[in-house]
């Protein structure tokens, strides 16, 4: 199953350069803005992690920049989950809602890190599995 979600941000004043152009650091913020937002609609946030014990640092990012983003611009943010066996992965398509045109593609990689220990687990713990596997239950229900 597939797990995604959309977000839409608009392009602010305070997040481009002179030319009006969005800074490429800026888009860092808007992939972790998307990525919240799908982790809250999993039902399993960065609270909840933490509340668990865990915390899941990014350990490889990677964006490919396409066309600039201007001030002003709408954007819409596909996240998709692509890998939560050991680690979480996730993949990003950011463009423009009225063209649909590809603005930019980026990937996140995230492991947890156990916070008692401070120690990487190499290994992806039950509580996060079991949020994704009862948030698939959910969506995959024939009532919904």
């Amino acid at each position: 199953m597939k797990i995604s979600h959309i977000t839409t941000i608009k392009a602010q004043f305070f997040d481009v350069d002179s030319m009006d152009v969005v800074w490429h650091g800026n888009y860092v913020k808007y992939l972790e803005t998307a990525r919240c937002e799908l982790l809250s609609k999993i039902g399993y946030d960065y609270k909840k992690m933490k509340m668990d014990g865990f915390a899941y640092p990014i350990v490889k990012l990677d964006i490919k920049y396409i066309k600039p983003i201007f001030f002003g611009d709408e954007i819409e943010i596909e996240t998709i989950l692509t890998e939560f066996e050991s680690f979480l992965k996730f993949h990003y398509i950011i463009k423009n809602p009225s063209t649909k045109a590809k603005l930019s593609e980026a990937n996140t990689s995230q492991v947890a890190v156990d916070m008692r220990t401070m120690q990487t687990c190499f290994f992806l713990p039950e509580e996060i599995k079991n949020a994704i596997k009862r948030y698939e239950n959910e969506t995959n229900d024939p009532a919904c």
